[in-house]
């Protein structure tokens, strides 16, 4: 029996969390996970964090940061752009999946760019650690086979691409949901970090999003329950936490260890 070689096909980091994502070559993956990866997030009005659960059209924007010297730029699909050296300003705490995550708002003029994108307050902060601004846990993975799969059932179609599921790390070499047989097992990537898968991802609404325009095209997990049968959320892609650190780059071999 022929075994294919599985690997690291794509990486995807979003540095504000619920805006574009960005597709490095290469990132370092620390014991909280990727540093880089939702090292911002939005607040609304009522000090909540904002995503694209209640503005769609986020994703529309496209960020840029560079953290070596803190330097953030937001490219908005009108063609303007915010940019600048990050400055904190007032400290603020907020609850993000049942965990306190505390930060500071950037001061300038990003915030009311922001609001005037989504037509009300918005505050772009800055998580005081990194890898504080997760889900559930902080890596994501998805083989392109789970993907394939999907794009062949009625109604789907090609246009489906990965960013839709937005995760970190997208893995070729796998039989379609394959990924879902290593819960408690190990993920050697290269000679480099070793992750430990430990749950099935649920999908929520975001999913429906085109990961483009940040409209609804597409009840995603409607049609993943059709074929993968749940009495609760549509899973697809598992989690993972980081038992070593380590560097990642696209091509790295990817060893499934019990």
């Amino acid at each position: 029996m022929i075994t294919s070689v599985k690997t690291v096909q794509a990486i995807h980091i979003a540095p504000v969390k619920s805006l574009a994502l960005i597709q490095p070559a290469s990132v370092h993956v620390g014991l909280a996970g990727i540093a880089e990866d939702r090292r911002f997030f939005l607040l609304d009005q009522r000090g909540a964090v904002l995503t694209q659960r209640q503005v769609g059209t986020l994703v529309q924007i496209k960020p840029d940061y560079q953290p070596e010297r803190d330097f953030l730029r937001l490219n908005f699909p009108d063609g303007t752009a915010v940019e600048g050296a990050v400055e904190i300003g007032e400290p603020v705490e907020t609850i993000m999946w049942g965990r306190p995550v505390r930060g500071n708002i950037v001061a300038g003029d990003w915030s009311n760019a922001l609001t005037r994108f989504c037509g009300g307050t918005v505050n772009l902060v800055q998580a005081r650690q990194p890898g504080e601004c997760f889900d559930e846990y902080p890596i994501s993975l998805l083989s392109s086979a789970s993907l394939d799969g999907l794009k062949q059932r009625p109604g789907v179609g090609e246009h489906v691409d990965e960013r839709r599921f937005r995760p970190n790390f997208l893995l070729a070499g796998c039989q379609a949901h394959e990924e879902d047989t290593w819960l408690g097992g190990q993920l050697q990537l290269s000679d480099g970090p070793v992750l430990r898968v430990v749950a099935p991802d649920p999908r929520c609404a975001i999913t429906t999003l085109n990961p483009d325009t940040g409209q609804p095209d597409l009840d995603t997990p409607s049609v993943i329950r059709e074929y993968r049968p749940s009495a609760g959320p549509a899973f697809f892609g598992v989690y993972a936490v980081v038992e070593r650190p380590g560097q990642v780059s696209v091509g790295d071999q990817v060893t499934v260890q019990s």
